[in-house]
């Protein structure tokens, strides 16, 4: 269960960074068209990402390191590789979890990860954008840009208290996913090596 403990924990950027580079967009108009722009003409991404989680309860950060697939509309593998095995695959409303080689069928399990499974496919498809579910702020610096994403829901909120995606300006490209339960309990996804539009097969996101 550390992958659903620490997924749920979230991901923050340096609040020191923030203020030095970072401005808010009196007119976010623009760059939000670019994005939807952007995650339309998306079919599918593969990327490496690495994985910084901090808590109350964890005496230093835990890092850990793997792979993501996405493949348009809402198929989705998130493997951990390191420092355990730790698997979601998410295919339309169905969705796995796979914990040290072991498929994870709990009742409190699957609800948890359709939690995460319905964050995740926000995240990937855009649809967070339509301000449905969240507030969104606009910030850039000088090669980023940044969006505060905050729940409207009371439901949400005791889940996430914020989440920050971090777009390099050339390629809209997400650098950073973070998402924040509280000011001590939070985790930062990296993005690298990030392909898109290639060939995933669709047994990526049904088999372990």
């Amino acid at each position: 269960m550390k992958f659903i403990t620490s997924f749920l924990l979230f991901l923050a950027i340096s609040g020191a960074s923030f203020a030095q580079e970072y401005t808010k967009l009196s007119d976010p108009k623009a760059c939000k068209a670019a994005l939807e722009k952007q995650h339309k003409e998306t079919k599918s991404i593969q990327s490496d990402f690495s994985e910084t989680s901090s808590s109350s309860l964890l005496s230093t950060p835990q890092k850990g390191s793997g792979k993501m697939w996405y493949k348009k509309e809402d198929k989705i593998r998130w493997e951990k590789t390191k420092p355990e095995s730790q698997i979601i695959l998410i295919n339309g409303k169905t969705v796995k979890l796979q914990e040290k080689g072991k498929e994870v069928s709990s009742a409190s399990s699957k609800m948890v990860v359709k939690k995460i499974q319905q964050l995740m496919v926000q995240m990937m498809t855009g649809d967070f954008l339509n301000e449905k579910d969240f507030k969104i702020s606009y910030y850039e610096s000088k090669t980023n840009y940044k969006l505060i994403l905050t729940p409207k829901s009371d439901k949400m909120k005791r889940y996430v208290a914020e989440i920050s995606l971090i777009f390099g300006k050339e390629g809209l490209l997400l650098k950073e996913l973070t998402m924040k339960q509280n000011e001590t309990d939070k985790l930062v996804y990296s993005f690298t090596n990030m392909q898109q539009n290639g060939t995933i097969n669709d047994s990526k996101f049904t088999t372990f």
